[in-house]
């Protein structure tokens, strides 16, 4: 197969945190054109019954006939009629359990290769072309059709931050006018909420804003902050009535209150010097990561003494990118260092390796991960 000629079928399960891994991936791979399908199904009843009826017949080579039933039977009319509108796909992708058993439909439909990020549930990675699995989700033995990444893909990319700073700064539209001062170093603060080991309190919250501002005030910086929808809401107040109107932080986005920003934590990445990102948040965590700026995963209060999966992967990515892990006690300390370090900085490079190993697939050589 010629490399220019790929093309591919995305689909999205509605949820940014799911298709973003896709996109960052499939936005990775040269010469490929692909289409984004929203996938809808005719109710919850008929989206479980698809997946436990792709789990029983995934092993056995499918007529059209049936495999057109099974998909009339799960999803919604305006779905189908954009796949009949389809004419071919070499590639099939997408990222959660909602739309994996529609994914080895498809790709029986159009004989296609199928690949899905993250372990979809029901049905395992089994009959799948390739499955791109993080640290945490890698299987006990090797298996030919795992591509191995420490964190999870993500639509971040250093070269284009760095572009998307350049014109930002140019851009006097763009936020407040205090964004645009030249001396200025900034530090991207991502917050993110509760889980069952960790939350963040209002008096870490407090201290953490503390912190911040006597870090920004005393080494010349400014904070670019962004809640997520997990935020609590009675935080998202204490910090909005901390750091509203104020020069020290011309970025304040709250996820629960109207902002006039479309993509907050690609702004802020890309106009930041130093990124602290919560623990809790394991897609930001590697976004922050990726994004070829110094980060801080920050740790918050703890809500058991088990330990999370994700912590595994978190010291991986510390030995592989430019990534340090503090607590709020000494999280001032840690953002003079961070900013005083002058060596290049290592992202994270999950995304390319994901591209890459789909890349083999495709074009036929085997994927050693």
């Amino acid at each position: 197969m010629s490399k220019s000629t790929i093309r591919a079928i995305v689909l999205s399960d509605g949820k940014p945190g799911h298709y973003n891994q896709s996109l960052g991936v499939i936005q990775q791979l040269p010469g490929c054109s692909y289409q984004l399908l929203d996938i809808a199904f005719r109710s919850k009843v008929r989206d479980n019954l698809l997946r436990v009826l792709v789990r029983i017949i995934a092993r056995f080579r499918l007529r059209r006939g049936l495999i057109r039933c099974a998909l009339r039977m799960g999803l919604e009319r305006n779905v189908l009629n954009q796949l009949d509108a389809i004419e071919r796909a070499d590639l099939i992708l997408s990222t959660g359990s909602s739309v994996a058993a529609v994914n080895l439909l498809l790709g029986q439909l159009f004989n296609a290769k199928t690949v899905t990020c993250r372990r979809p549930s029901p049905l395992g990675i089994s009959h799948f072309n390739l499955a791109i699995l993080p640290k945490m989700h890698w299987p006990r033995r090797d298996k030919r059709n795992v591509c191995k990444t420490i964190g999870v893909p993500n639509r971040i990319s250093p070269a284009d931050l760095d572009a998307r700073r350049t014109q930002y700064l140019e851009n006097s539209n763009f936020g407040a006018t205090a964004i645009h001062a030249p001396n200025h170093r900034r530090i991207g603060v991502l917050i993110g909420g509760e889980d069952r080991y960790a939350g963040i309190s209002g008096d870490t919250a407090t201290h953490l804003i503390e912190v911040l501002c006597r870090s920004a005030e005393t080494r010349n910086c400014q904070i670019l902050l962004t809640t997520s929808r997990r935020t609590p809401i009675d935080i998202e107040n204490l910090i909005g009535a901390r750091l509203s109107n104020t020069a020290l932080c011309p970025i304040l986005v709250l996820a629960h209150r109207e902002n006039s920003l479309a993509n907050p934590v690609n702004q802020i990445l890309a106009l930041s010097d130093l990124v602290v990102v919560t623990e809790d948040s394991f897609s930001m965590v590697c976004e922050a990561a990726s994004s070829g700026r110094r980060v801080i995963i920050l740790e918050v209060d703890r809500k058991t003494r088990r330990h999370p999966k994700r912590n595994r992967v978190y010291q991986e990515i510390l030995r592989l990118a430019s990534v340090r892990w503090s607590d709020i006690k000494n999280l001032e300390e840690d953002i003079a260092r961070a900013l005083a370090d002058s060596s290049p900085v290592e992202p994270l490079r999950d995304t390319q390796t994901a591209a890459a190993a789909i890349q083999r697939l495709i074009y036929g050589t085997t994927t050693n991960n």
